[in-house]
């Protein structure tokens, strides 16, 4: 998208599905036995097989003039989005920086402050929770200023630090974060469909979004792995096998070649999340 918003995980009907069923990709929507037997992400009912877990935009409509994330049960999921979007933009930034596109990676780090950040800020400070825009200004400096891979390495950890202090002042449930994770994936999609045509680049700003969204999202599930719950490690393990491929098959974060990678494989593993989240309370 070429302005962040952060979207949110809502049931509709299947609409683009026959492609991927094309391709091999609708995987467990197949075995609804298993889906019906499982917890889903939608709180205790199995969707129907024509149903997906597709992305729905806050803006000033659902959120207020504010910005602010909408009230709802979904408000935490979207707020954990947005920690996930900051950090993919900074994800964006680094990588930039270390290719020698230095200003690119600015431009990604001040979008993360004035299109997430901001949009986020006024639900973060509701629920009392620590902001860390001193960090997200520091990297941002530091990468305009050319420092080295040390200090920029430095600053991203006191970044990643704040993150981390935000999303445990949400005191999210696994649930909650599995479902960022799928949110997410299906975002990627959505950026990917748009930045990538034929295999060549189109539009790069969508291109590099739905990579990082992708490096940030397993970040959370590798984090996930360590849960001491086995259905939660579980379902983080699965997540992070169905990512791995997709991530492999965009190494680049401005390539000039061929991008091997599609849309279809991205859906395909965020049907693989889904169905490895269904165990998840």
């Amino acid at each position: 998208m070429s302005k962040t918003e952060i979207r949110i995980a809502r049931p509709v009907i299947a609409r683009r599905w026959t492609g991927l069923v094309a391709t091999g990709v609708a995987v467990g929507l197949a075995v609804s036995g298993a889906v019906q037997a499982a917890a889903p992400m939608t709180g205790g009912i199995a969707p129907a097989a024509d149903h997906l877990w597709l992305i729905a935009g806050s803006e000033g409509g659902e959120g207020g003039e504010s910005g602010a994330a909408p009230v709802g049960s979904d408000a935490t999921v979207e707020l954990l989005v947005g920690l996930a979007k900051v950090e993919a933009h900074a994800l964006s930034g680094l990588d930039l920086a270390a290719a020698g596109q230095g200003e690119a990676g600015v431009t990604q780090l001040q979008a993360a402050k004035d299109e997430i950040l901001a949009q986020i800020a006024p639900a973060l400070a509701a629920r009392k929770t620590p902001l860390f825009e001193a960090e997200l200004l520091a990297l941002t400096d530091a990468v305009a200023a050319g420092k080295d891979a040390v200090a920029l390495g430095d600053a991203h950890v006191a970044l990643q630090a704040g993150l981390e202090a935000a999303r445990a002042a949400i005191a999210p449930s696994a649930h909650d974060e599995l479902a960022a994770v799928l949110a997410l994936t299906r975002e990627s999609a959505d950026d990917f469909t748009i930045g990538v045509k034929d295999g060549q680049i189109a539009e790069l700003g969508e291109y590099q979004d739905a990579r990082a969204y992708l490096l940030a999202t397993n970040e959370t599930l590798v984090r996930l792995s360590g849960s001491a719950d086995a259905t939660v490690k579980a379902a983080a393990d699965k997540s992070a096998a169905a990512l791995a491929p997709v991530i492999a098959g965009m190494p680049d974060v401005a390539p000039t070649g061929t991008v091997t990678m599609d849309s279809a494989t991205i859906l395909s593993a965020a049907a693989r999340i889904e169905l490895a989240s269904y165990p998840v309370k």
